[in-house]
Order: C-alpha cells, then sequence, then structure tokens
C-alpha cells in the first residue's frame, strides 16, 4: 500500500505557515509560524496555491498546472487549496487525545503548544462549493474540491454534523435553500474552530463575469500531498 503524506499548512504572505502531516500513519509534523495571513478571494487561491509547484512558484519546481481542472503531470507531489473534509480532519485532531483538550482561541494552536497548527479565527476559505459556483472552483479536477448540494449539507469527517457545537460553536447553515444562490465556504469565525458558514450570499459580488464566485477576501490553507504514483 502506498503512504501519502498529507502537511496542510496556512498560506501567509505567499509561504506556509503552519502545517500538520495527516498520513494514513502520522510520523512526523511540521510548523512554521508568521504574522498575519495574505488574504484573496476564491478564485485567486485554488489557482494560486497550485501554482506553488511551477518555475517561479513557492518550490520553484518545473511542473505545469493547467489553468482550466488545475491538474499536472507530477506524480510526487501535489499541492492545493484545503478541503472542507481536509479541515474537518484538522478541526478533529484537535479535539483528540493528540491535540487541545480545551477550546482554541485566536492565535493558539491545535496541540495547546508549539508543535500545533496556529489558529487564525477570522474565517477561512475551504474548496467546497455547489454545482453553480466559482469558476476556477467549478472547472477543478475532483480531488481538488468538496462539492454540496440541497440533499447532501455534509459529509463524513468534514467537522459540520459530528462536532455540531462543539467548544461554542455557533449553529450555522452550510447549504443554501436555493442552490443557485451559491455557498460562502468558511470555517472557523465566531469563535470556535467548529463553526461554519455557508449561506453568505449577501457578502457575494455581482461581477458576472465570476458567475456566483465569492470575491470578499479571506485566508486558506494549502495541503501538500507527497509521495509516489500521485
Amino acid at each position: 500500500m502506498k503512504v501519502k503524506n498529507k502537511i496542510l499548512t496556512a498560506m501567509v504572505f505567499g509561504t506556509i505557515l503552519s502545517g500538520l502531516i495527516i498520513p494514513n500513519k502520522a510520523n512526523a509534523a511540521l510548523q512554521s509560524n508568521g504574522g498575519t495571513p495574505a488574504t484573496k478571494s476564491m478564485n485567486s487561491w485554488i489557482l494560486k496555491i497550485r501554482q506553488m509547484q511551477e518555475i517561479g512558484g513557492t518550490l520553484g519546481r518545473t511542473d505545469t498546472i493547467s489553468t482550466n481542472n488545475l491538474t499536472s503531470n507530477a506524480t510526487d507531489l501535489d499541492i492545493h487549496m484545503e478541503k472542507n473534509t481536509e479541515y474537518g480532519a484538522m478541526a478533529i485532531l484537535s479535539a483528540s487525545a493528540y491535540g487541545n483538550p480545551n477550546k482554541i482561541n485566536d492565535g493558539e494552536t491545535t496541540t495547546g503548544n508549539s508543535t500545533g497548527i496556529v489558529m487564525r479565527i477570522n474565517n477561512e476559505w475551504v474548496a467546497a462549493l455547489s454545482s453553480s459556483d466559482a469558476i476556477n472552483l467549478k472547472n477543478a479536477a475532483s480531488r481538488y474540491k468538496n462539492i454540496y448540494t440541497k440533499e447532501e449539507k455534509y459529509k463524513v469527517g468534514d467537522a459540520i454534523k459530528e462536532t455540531y457545537k462543539w467548544h461554542g460553536a455557533k449553529e450555522n447553515f452550510w447549504i443554501s435553500e436555493n442552490i443557485n444562490t451559491g455557498l460562502f465556504r468558511s470555517r472557523n469565525g465566531s469563535g470556535s474552530i467548529f463553526t461554519y458558514w455557508g449561506r453568505g450570499y449577501n457578502n457575494w459580488e455581482t461581477d458576472v463575469s465570476y458567475g456566483y464566485g465569492e470575491e470578499k477576501l479571506y485566508h486558506t490553507r494549502a495541503v501538500i500531498v507527497v509521495g509516489t504514483g500521485l
């Protein structure tokens, strides 16, 4: 069986802020802390994070990222914007025996010490959408996003249903009743890393070139998958 290591990292000023390896068997951890996270739009984040693998990107590799579906011919590395299920894994692990048993406040870590992931409680983008959503997310290959429908309001491991109201998380909507309204895909608002918000259409821009793409600026994290035969 091939083991793929996932390093979950935050994007700060175009660099990696913090990380957590989430492999089939945990065997390492990475943490590199910075200051205030950089903010970009949803459409910008999902493409720019993938482009970290290209020449001139953060890692300076020679991979070529398709601007349509975000795929590349790389077989040893895959960097992508965190999905809702990947954020969920981080959040759930933070409340486990391996994490921080207390409520995590802004600037604290998922373990309660310097080995954990720094959490900035001010809304964090995840790559989750409805079928009518932002252009770059809509075209992205399925492995780079979570797709929700009006009938499927949560997924196993996304820290929505199974962690309902944990650590003071407020009750929020993830899917709009009108799926064509679009989604406001953010986590850790209202003071808890288990808070989620999916129905924020009042914040949407009207620029038709983005369809239902959310142009409000927030930060996110990058997931780095390292292995062979990816």
